[in-house]
């Protein structure tokens, strides 16, 4: 949720003093996610000072969770950093195009539709606490340069809202399959600017699965169109961006499947799905979270599960896990469907690092692993080892060469395979 957003939804508590009512100076915000409710006083006086606090606190809650914020808020700094933040992001809208180039990098994923063509340029784009990455949708560096500075001299003057509308962003969408044991499937799509939700209602005979979906966001909302679409077996019949709408019409439809997001902001995802339940019973449903990147998807999966599965899919096959199931599908069919899907996975699995592998690392690069694989970021890894953050980087790098990797990702998944 962008400023502007939250800018709305500010308010000023009130006290009572000498039979009198008062407002505190203070602006405040109520903030809902995963089944939690807190009301944050902001520091700032400024209203939209404060909304851009409120941004920022809701991107700490969505991508770390209640624990980091609550520890976050607690640190004396807090709104200074945020200050600073601001104040050196905002000077990059007047960096020339050669600096540009020197930030412009290859994203991994997603896959491009043709590998032959090679990899089109990204860049991170960073204000006001919060961080995003921008597809460039070319190869060109002069080209991507100029879009880059064009970018964020939007986010900068118009805000992160205006941003997201105009340009395509990168996200990290994780599907909820089953919660204990924690069994998800991941995707990287590109949110798409040239949205289109009259979705055509398919052919109900020739379609096959009919996926309906409830996503605010609609950059996000129009790419899950595409990607159900993509997938041979399953067409989106249906895009809705509030509970309420999805609840006027959804009874009227042939619906197999509902993907919502767990994070609506009318309400949680789980409530929603539990009232299409009740005006349509039988209906099942998948909640999906979304995330800046992969890494916050790991930092950020609840514990307390039995075990963990997670496995990467293409954006065109978000439905692999249930792609065999015949008749209907039901909660059941889906728990088995997943349980078998896993099971294949982790019969192919490849061994883990070799022991050779493993020998090759110092005691120092398998302790800064360990703290990796468990979602800790390299400044928290310099801070808990007593080191510097350039020397953590360095030790990654050493270990990204002897395990044959390029992500922390990859070289986390390997040496939990161990």
């Amino acid at each position: 949720m962008e400023p502007a957003y939250w800018e709305k939804r500010l308010f000023k508590n009130t006290f009572t003093y000498k039979g009198r009512s008062r407002k505190v100076n203070a602006w405040c915000v109520k903030m809902q996610l995963f089944g939690r409710r807190k009301t944050f006083s902001l520091s700032s006086s400024d209203r939209a000072k404060a909304a851009i606090e409120a941004s920022h606190i809701y991107q700490t809650i969505n991508g770390q969770g209640w624990d980091a914020v609550g520890q976050r808020r607690g640190r004396i700094g807090f709104q200074t950093a945020l200050a600073e933040t601001t104040a050196t992001t905002a000077s990059g809208s007047e960096l020339d195009v050669e600096s540009w180039k020197s930030r412009l990098i290859h994203r991994r994923y997603p896959e491009p539709a043709n590998p032959a063509e090679g990899r089109n340029l990204s860049v991170r784009i960073e204000h006001s606490g919060i961080s995003r990455y921008f597809p460039l949708g070319t190869q060109d560096e002069n080209q991507a340069a100029l879009l880059a500075r064009e970018i964020h001299q939007t986010v900068v003057n118009q805000g992160w809202g205006i941003a997201n509308q105009k340009f395509s962003r990168e996200l990290t969408l994780a599907f909820r399959w089953l919660e204990d044991p924690l069994a998800w499937t991941y995707t990287t799509l590109h949110t798409q600017t040239e949205l289109n939700d009259s979705v055509p209602v398919p052919n109900d005979k020739t379609a096959g699965r009919l996926i309906a979906v409830i996503e605010a966001d609609p950059g996000i909302r129009s790419a899950l169109a595409d990607c159900t679409n993509g997938q041979e077996g399953f067409a989106c019949c249906a895009t809705y961006s509030s509970v309420a709408e999805a609840l006027r019409e959804i009874t009227r439809r042939r619906i197999d499947m509902v993907i919502i997001n767990y994070a609506l902001p009318d309400q949680p995802g789980a409530n929603c799905l539990a009232a299409l339940q009740k005006e349509k019973p039988g209906v099942v449903g998948l909640l999906y979270s979304v995330f800046e990147d992969s890494d916050q998807l790991f930092k950020s999966t609840p514990g307390g599960a039995a075990g963990y599965l997670l496995k990467r899919t293409p954006a065109h096959r978000i439905f692999d896990p249930i792609a065999d199931a015949t008749g209907s599908l039901t909660r059941e069919v889906i728990a088995f469907k997943i349980r078998e899907y896993f099971q294949r996975l982790i019969s192919a699995m490849p061994s883990g690092p070799s022991a050779l592998e493993m020998a090759k690392l110092t005691p120092r690069e398998h302790e800064i692993l360990t703290l990796l694989a468990k979602g800790d970021l390299a400044k928290e890894i310099a801070d808990s080892l007593g080191i510097s953050i350039w020397t953590v980087h360095g030790h990654v790098k050493s270990i990204f060469e002897k395990f044959n990797v390029h992500t922390r990702t990859e070289a986390v998944v390997k040496f939990l395979q161990k």
